[in-house]
């Protein structure tokens, strides 16, 4: 999530009574207490507790395990993919949801490729015209780019392209172009383990299969920066659709153009898409009958 969606869920916590504790790795939990090691410092403290509640992933199926140990991924925790979900080191064989993590390429190891495919005149140095040519191909290629400029709250690449002082400037050489880029990659990050990132890659696979041999003669990717012509394909790239629910009526969402909406008014917001998402329209009259019950009458707590 976004940082500022972080602390608006950490002071609502905090005003709750509840007492978050990041960088904290738990040891062991016994009858009376949870030890925990806190990675800052590396000391070791134990916290007292009367009901211990425990929400962690799954282990990796056997199936998966042993397929992995096939491929020389044995040491890994979950499949390796690339950006269009194939599975490293195999061919034809592709991997989506929480059994699988794309690694993605980072940009640092394609800069010198990047610079020579822009710089077109070959003159060493690069205009913002230049840049701007493949500024389409770079943010598509490693979204992480995309994701660098959210964190700095930039508009643009090309805001990128700025002197030490910070003036902008009419071009720039493939020193100044690595320096302008070298955060960037320190943003890959992958992708939650949830149905909402699974489902968006099976319907990306779905197309991909579907269209595969159209465009295979009519490719439609970015641009190969290591070589001649496009990827055959769009990478996947994940839309996060919304939302953080921070209980008591609040949510705060991220929404396009490096907006942040907090509040009543967007738990509104996170219903209507909660129900949109539902599989059928049996769910949707469910999901809603039960909130408008719960507006009325309150939470039932008898079942608990």
């Amino acid at each position: 999530f976004d940082e500022r969606i972080s602390g608006f869920a950490e002071q609502k916590f905090r005003r709750d009574g509840i007492e978050v504790q990041t960088g904290s790795r738990v040891i062991s939990v016994s009858d009376k207490e949870i030890t925990m090691k806190l990675k800052a410092k590396g000391e070791i403290c134990s916290v007292p507790h009367g009901l211990v509640v425990w929400s962690t992933g799954v282990e990796t199926r056997p199936f998966v395990k042993d397929f992995m140990g096939q491929i020389g991924q044995a040491n890994r925790r979950v499949l390796a993919t690339d950006e269009w979900l194939r599975v490293k080191g195999c061919e034809d064989v592709y991997a989506l949801g929480d059994c699988a993590t794309i690694t993605q390429r980072k940009v640092m190891e394609d800069i010198a490729a990047i610079f020579k495919a822009a710089d077109k005149d070959n003159s060493g140095f690069l205009t913002i015209e230049e840049f701007k040519d493949v500024i389409d191909d770079i943010l598509e290629r490693y979204p992480q780019v995309e994701h660098y400029l959210k964190s700095k709250h930039l508009r643009d690449v090309t805001d990128l392209m700025k002197d030490s002082e910070g003036n902008d400037i009419d071009e720039v050489d493939i020193e100044g172009f690595k320096l302008a880029l070298c955060q960037a990659d320190s943003q890959v990050k992958n992708l939650p383990a949830t149905a909402q990132v699974a489902a968006q890659q099976g319907a990306y696979l779905s197309k991909c299969f579907n269209r595969k041999y159209k465009w295979k003669d009519n490719p439609e990717g970015p641009r190969r920066f290591r070589g001649s012509g496009r990827h055959q394909f769009h990478p996947f790239q994940y839309v996060l659709l919304v939302v953080s629910y921070a209980r008591g009526e609040q949510a705060a969402a991220e929404l396009p153009g490096d907006w942040v909406s907090m509040g009543r008014s967007t738990q509104w917001l996170w219903y209507s898409v909660y129900a949109s998402k539902q599989v059928s329209w049996r769910t949707r009259v469910l999901v809603v009958s039960d909130w408008t019950r719960r507006f009325i009458f309150g939470r039932d707590s008898s079942r608990i």
